[in-house]
């Protein structure tokens, strides 16, 4: 202590970075593992944290078969590019799923596949898994904004169902099992009702997505009737 002032060797200084450090470069690591970015080329960093020359060290030398890219003023690109995109929406054209989004189903009970604290007896003495999770997108997935990106048809699980009621999950699991998985996540629900009741009365759902949220489009098949549900994507 000198003068109140508190002096550090420069290695004590610089140990205070080195577990955030490493876990950035480990998740860029884990990233680049990943199929869908097989083909990147430059890591660009932006960011506060991007201006730290300890940080621009890491990168560029753990990833040197990659063009790293800092733009000037790093800290402030991301706010830039908000305020962009406040004024332009179409400015970003694609994105990459972050979750995977789907529903849940009933399926046949597989004693050989099911847990069997998910089966049960539905009202017309047929054995049932609850709860599987049907994947509308995956994580991974490339997505074309305000294009739909999956459809899958539903039908009714009896013959008086007037309505098909469903939820919409979240997850960072690529390839859940279950809605009651740990971290898959409920974001929204709706209500298709049916004109035709029984295995005609079908349901096409599509995802779309936006800028910042989704939208979920529920086409009845016989008369075309179609419900919407909009859903702000997790972050």
């Amino acid at each position: 202590m000198i003068k109140e002032k508190l002096r550090f060797d420069a290695a004590i200084a610089k140990s205070f970075f080195e577990d955030s450090i490493e876990s950035i470069v480990n998740h860029i690591t884990e990233l680049l593992e990943e199929p869908v970015n097989a083909e990147v080329e430059a890591i660009l960093m932006v960011g506060g944290y991007s201006e730290s020359p300890m940080l621009q060290q890491a990168i560029t030398e753990t990833f040197a078969h990659l063009s790293v890219i800092i733009p000037q003023d790093a800290g402030l690109a991301v706010l830039k590019g908000a305020v962009i995109f406040g004024h332009n929406p179409d400015a970003i054209t694609q994105r990459i799923a972050k979750y995977t989004y789907g529903t849940d189903v009933e399926v046949d009970f597989d004693s050989q596949q099911h847990p069997i604290e998910k089966q049960y007896i539905d009202q017309d003495g047929n054995v049932k898994c609850m709860d599987v999770f049907d994947v509308l997108v995956r994580k991974g997935d490339s997505l074309v904004l305000g294009t739909s990106q999956s459809e899958k048809v539903y039908s009714p699980s009896t013959e008086d169902q007037d309505e098909i009621s469903m939820d919409i999950y979240a997850t960072p699991d690529s390839d859940p099992e279950f809605n009651t998985d740990e971290g898959c996540k409920k974001i929204g629900s709706f209500s298709v009702p049916l004109t035709v009741y029984g295995p005609d009365g079908s349901v096409h759902v599509e995802m779309i997505f936006g800028g910042t949220e989704i939208l979920v489009r529920c086409t009845e098949e016989m008369t075309g009737q179609v419900t919407d549900l909009h859903v702000d994507m997790p972050e």
